[in-house]
């Protein structure tokens, strides 16, 4: 009995030191933090920024138009009121497809340039792992816990700051 809880203990022992050495990252904080993500999300808002307020403006303007029908509609005739009506309602269909269309732009883009932010950071890590004499390095999402004390979210977000 002896022999095989000795044998069970250096099995055990023999599997902790075969891990090497570990640590994890948040990748979430990368992703919020990095100066390459911090300038993705600047070229996000300088590429769809005037698009965003275009369609503010337009929104606000079919307000106004909403707002002036239902004021000035009792004293408009009847061909007025149909084209204040027909205007409104284009003018929603413009600004639905607009909507639309930036939406669908902006995921475009944002997949694109997160997708090169996440190359880079993957290419620091590696680096920093082998380095380092890493054997392995876990993604927070692929944990269920790790001690702070592994944690080179920090170390990973300086080597990008580096890049």
């Amino acid at each position: 009995m002896k022999l095989t809880t000795f044998c069970l203990l250096a099995l055990f022992s023999f599997n902790l030191n075969a891990a090497g050495k570990n640590a994890f990252i948040n990748v979430k904080i990368l992703l919020e933090k990095s100066p390459q993500a911090l300038a993705a999300n600047g070229e996000l808002k300088n590429q769809f920024g005037d698009r965003e307020q275009n369609l503010l403006g337009l929104r606000n303007s079919i307000q106004q138009m909403e707002s002036t029908y239902e004021k000035d509609s009792a004293i408009m005739s009847a061909e007025q009121k149909k084209k204040a009506e027909d205007n409104i309602i284009q003018n929603k269909r413009r600004y639905q497809f607009e909507t639309q269309s930036l939406k669908e732009d902006l995921e475009a883009k944002r997949r694109e340039l997160l997708q090169k932010v996440q190359i880079e950071i993957r290419t620091v890590v590696r680096a920093f792992g082998d380095n380092n004499g890493y054997d392995f390095i876990f993604t927070d999402a692929s944990l269920a816990y790790a001690s702070e004390s592994v944690d080179i979210t920090d170390q990973i977000l300086q080597q990008l700051q580096q890049e």
